[in-house]
């Protein structure tokens, strides 16, 4: 490592990003920084463009894969890893209102993520979880606490804070918002036998953006959705090989999408 002062080497903030996506992002369980973060370490100092948040996202349902797993397991529940600071601050901004939660400490940056962390309760008490599974169990009805996002105290860049009309919203609002609102399939895992498959189904979350309807239409027919890809033992390698074998085609039908408040009879089947 260099000195105190010195300009950092490439070499140095490769390590420090590979320290970083291990430690910090996706919380990984073994204390040395696993290799194959090394590609990704490389392309941030690169500033390649990557899409981390489909990675991320798709860590945390593994996570959770792995919490429902080991309820179940005669050795009993065990400490977990994985990017749990992300629900986290999911629960923070679902439940400020409702449970109070205030803090002392300012945030660190001016982002809405950074102002939730300083939410989160600094004694794990099993008082503390009670209070989370109660509130959560108290939502009967919709409203305003479930659509965090659409408060006008958010703090972030201005494509999340303004308020976007349809009259007044700019293209590149529209092509940040269609990446949000798309169906996809994310996979994770960084290694080949670690990769697991999940479907990204932004229909179940679009309203705590404020949406009433996010697209007319899903992107797959009902009939065919997943129906040549179903497995019944977890074999996975069935999945991968239809999904990258070239000759085989993905029967989609995708629809453009533009900003409404209007909701058609299509989505409302497809909501409910």
């Amino acid at each position: 490592m260099g000195q105190p002062g010195t300009p950092v080497s490439e070499s140095e903030h490769i390590a420090f990003l590979m320290y970083w996506l291990s430690a910090c992002v996706f919380c990984t369980p073994s204390l040395q920084v696993p290799k194959y973060y090394y590609v990704l370490a490389q392309a941030l100092h690169l500033k390649k463009k990557i899409c981390l948040s489909k990675l991320l996202l798709a860590s945390l349902y593994t996570c959770l894969d792995e919490a429902s797993e080991s309820l179940s397991r005669e050795s009993g529940p065990r400490n977990l890893s994985g990017p749990l600071w992300l629900l986290q601050l999911w629960l923070n901004a679902i439940l400020e209102n409702k449970l109070s939660l205030t803090s002392s400490f300012a945030p660190a940056c001016a982002l809405e993520g950074a102002r939730l962390t300083t939410l989160t309760p600094r004694k794990r008490l099993v008082d503390n979880f009670s209070k989370y599974i109660g509130a959560i169990l108290s939502f009967d009805q919709f409203s305003e606490d479930l659509a965090p996002f659409i408060r006008s105290s958010l703090i972030g860049p201005p494509w999340l804070r303004h308020n976007n009309q349809i009259w007044n919203i700019t293209l590149d609002s529209i092509e940040i918002w269609e990446k949000f609102l798309s169906w996809d399939v994310i996979m994770s895992g960084m290694r080949q036998k670690d990769v697991r498959i999940y479907p990204y189904q932004p229909q179940l979350f679009a309203r705590q953006f404020g949406l009433c309807q996010m697209k007319p239409l899903p992107l797959r027919r009902k009939e065919s959705i997943d129906a040549d890809i179903c497995v019944e033992r977890g074999n996975y390698e069935e999945v991968l090989k239809f999904i990258l074998r070239p000759t085989k085609q993905l029967h989609l039908t995708p629809c453009s999408f533009s900003p409404s408040f209007l909701v058609s009879q299509c989505f409302l089947h497809w909501w409910c």
